[in-house]
């Protein structure tokens, strides 16, 4: 069974082309290296969206996924860092690159 990441970073203040294309490139790595990728931007799906709204539904999210990997601007983000927060209490793994989340991964018990 695939393992289901979510993409962190900043969201509120990009311009909306940058923001697709930076998701989107990490979503594609993600993918290619048999990973169930879970981009924001598709959870929440209104670039209009209330922050706290938007929130909601990215939290929901990340606490159904496996492990997530951090965008490098995610300290200035409010909501990386909320999403990081709950990760750290409820003992989701965190991974600063790709490479951290393979090393993860090859150690986990296969079922």
């Amino acid at each position: 069974m695939k393992k289901k990441i979510y993409i962190a970073g900043k969201v509120t203040g990009e311009p909306i082309a940058e923001c697709t294309m930076k998701f989107g490139i990490i979503q594609k790595q993600l993918t290619d290296l048999g990973f169930e990728a879970v981009n924001p931007l598709v959870v929440v799906g209104d670039w209009k969206c209330q922050w706290n709204v938007a929130m909601k539904k990215c939290i929901t999210t990340v606490m159904s996924c496996d492990g997530v990997i951090l965008i490098n601007d995610w300290m200035r983000s409010k909501g990386a860092k909320l999403e990081i927060e709950i990760c750290d209490q409820l003992g989701i793994p965190t991974f600063n690159n790709l490479k951290e989340l393979q090393e993860w991964n090859n150690s986990q018990p296969t079922l």
